[in-house]
């Protein structure tokens, strides 16, 4: 022991010993950042949306595209199950619904709840409007059949049926209720102030049941419910939409969950599109909301409802929509086919196509079109894909790299710390989680620490237990600067 601990104080002292011939060249700080977001594509929703949508954000002093995604992924849980794409018209078995699944991923104090509060209260305007619709019908419906049940049996005629319960929204619904739900109505959207609770259920060994009737519940499987002792539920069609929010760490450990393949790499949170909710920077002279304009976007999403009874209106794609789509096809499908893309973005790439159907059935009812899609709606669904993708990308990457904005703060305390003089020779998760909060785990500090030395930072140094890493030399007159 003694021995061990003079070798390990000899390195400590002579670092120059275990460096290699060669020091990797450090990638330039500012280029550990991930590029910035994009904005959300102007002109994608209605005028009657983003007269209200537009401001409503302003004054909030949030991301537009927060707000923007949020709307529409509850207009697509308004015309879920009323409409169906089809695509490629020499392929009858390839269709799509028009919800969506979207997952807001936002740290706490950004406005999470007033946003869902106003843009899903036309929807629970409806749903207070079709309860009192309901109680009258079921009364109505009580009296009836105590008149039938009076009749001599031979008199009665067809039993009165029960009248059904119109729904628009579910919360924390178990499976067994969803399905009853989803049976009358054809599809609803799921609300959720905080997603952790339904993403870590799906985890859960004994609930398994429930993430298999999810992934039917996204792409309007069918469904069989069977009971011991009670009669059965069948569901023809499944139509769900999600719209929800959740904060970084819980949902990086998710991904994490996914990124370790097995049953959960099954593609069920690929098939989400994430937003990353931001603050914007405060400003004083914030636009009104104008209340005509907010009183229009409530007609506007409460018009889009249609009664379940309707049969399903099918879209096509017009002529020029169709071509543009064959191109889009092509150019996805090359792209997933990357052989050095990680397991998990492939999975992503595999959703493309369908999300892309999803956003453009949903554009086009918002737009009035008649069942035909057009080019320019197509493309806005196309533009909204790759707005997407650009928040999707580092947060894939950033389960298993690093969150790159910590990797960036995580670099400049180490060059801070090298400049005081204040570095040790060996750096390792141990004395880092001491020091720094802004990661928020061991594990986290060990892929940042593995990033680092990716990039250049960082150089391994041999030690008995665990890593431990030296400043790369070549950054040490930067410290000194």
């Amino acid at each position: 022991m003694r021995r061990s601990l003079t070798d390990d104080l000899d390195l400590l002292r002579r670092p120059e010993e275990f460096l290699p011939e060669e020091l990797p060249e450090p990638t330039p700080i500012e280029e550990l950042l991930e590029e910035p977001l994009p904005p959300f594509p102007e002109g994608i929703l209605p005028e009657t949306m983003e007269d209200f949508l537009v401001p409503f954000a302003a004054r909030l002093g949030v991301d537009y595209g927060t707000v923007a995604m949020t709307a529409l992924g509850l207009a697509s849980g308004l015309t879920a199950g009323r409409y169906l794409v089809r695509p490629d018209p020499e392929n009858p078995t390839w269709r799509e619904g028009t919800n969506l699944w979207v997952a807001v991923i936002s740290d706490p104090g950004t406005k999470k709840s007033p946003i869902l509060k106003e843009l899903a209260s036309p929807l629970y305007e409806l749903e207070a409007l079709f309860e009192e619709e309901h109680e009258g019908k079921r009364q109505a419906y009580e009296l009836e059949r105590q008149a039938w049940q009076a009749r001599r049996p031979e008199e009665r005629g067809p039993e009165p049926k029960e009248p059904l319960a119109y729904r628009v929204v579910v919360e924390d619904a178990t499976k067994e209720a969803l399905a009853k739900v989803l049976r009358d109505n054809r599809g609803v959207v799921a609300v959720y102030d905080e997603l952790k609770g339904l993403l870590s259920t799906w985890q859960k060994v004994d609930r398994q049941a429930d993430r298999a009737f999810y992934l039917k519940a996204y792409s309007g499987g069918a469904h069989r419910e069977d009971r011991v002792g009670r009669k059965g539920l069948f569901v023809r069609e499944t139509w769900l939409s999600i719209v929800g929010f959740i904060q970084p760490g819980p949902f990086r450990k998710l991904i994490l969950e996914t990124a370790k393949g097995g049953e959960e790499a099954d593609g069920l949170l690929q098939r989400f599109i994430l937003v990353q909710g931001e603050l914007t920077p405060w400003r004083k002279d914030r636009p009104v909301v104008p209340t005509q304009a907010y009183e229009g976007y409530k007609v506007f999403m409460r018009g889009l409802w249609r009664p379940p009874e309707e049969p399903p209106t099918v879209l096509h794609f017009s002529p020029e929509a169709q071509r543009l789509w064959r191109e889009w096809e092509d150019q996805v499908e090359e792209e997933r086919r990357n052989p050095d893309l990680s397991p998990t973005w492939r999975a992503y790439l595999g959703k493309r196509l369908s999300l892309t159907l999803r956003l453009a059935g949903v554009l086009s009812v918002l737009k009035g079109e008649r069942a035909k899609i057009s080019e320019e709606t197509l493309s806005h669904a196309i533009a909204l894909v790759e707005w997407s993708s650009s928040h999707a990308r580092p947060v894939w990457k950033g389960a298993a790299q690093g969150n790159s904005y910590h990797v960036f703060r995580l670099a400049e305390y180490l060059l801070e710390r090298a400049k005081e003089g204040r570095l040790p020779e060996r750096i390792s998760a141990w004395w880092l989680g001491k020091r720094i909060e802004f990661l928020d785990s061991a594990s986290d500090i060990r892929r940042a620490l593995l990033r680092l030395e990716q990039e250049g930072w960082l150089v391994r140094a041999p030690t008995k237990n665990g890593m431990a890493f030296i400043l790369n030399p070549k950054l040490l007159p930067k410290a000194k600067a």
